[in-house]
């Protein structure tokens, strides 16, 4: 059974136990911009082959501004605020 917010869920089994799980995922941000989101947060980029770099600092400023404008935009329309990455920083 699902909170009414989507964000927990209620379970239980056939032994009486019951759990609560806060998911705390927010399921509506961009997919589009879940990489540029990682690359913020890590500081990093992975190319097409796998490899990581490190981000120079102003690739990672300029990519940050970027990702800043996408999250604002999200945490006016976010349904999952409690698990938003953005709104939990600020």
């Amino acid at each position: 059974m699902f909170s009414a917010d989507e964000s927990r869920i209620l379970t239980w089994s056939d032994d009486g136990t019951a759990r609560l799980w806060d998911f705390g995922v927010d399921y509506d941000f961009p997919v589009a911009h879940l990489p540029l989101q990682v690359e913020v947060m890590t500081g990093t980029a992975m190319n097409d082959f796998g490899a990581v770099k490190t981000l120079r600092a102003e690739e990672w400023k300029r990519k940050k501004e970027a990702y800043k404008q996408i999250a604002e935009a999200h945490a006016a329309e976010c349904r999952y605020k409690k698990a938003n990455l953005y709104l939990k920083g600020h």
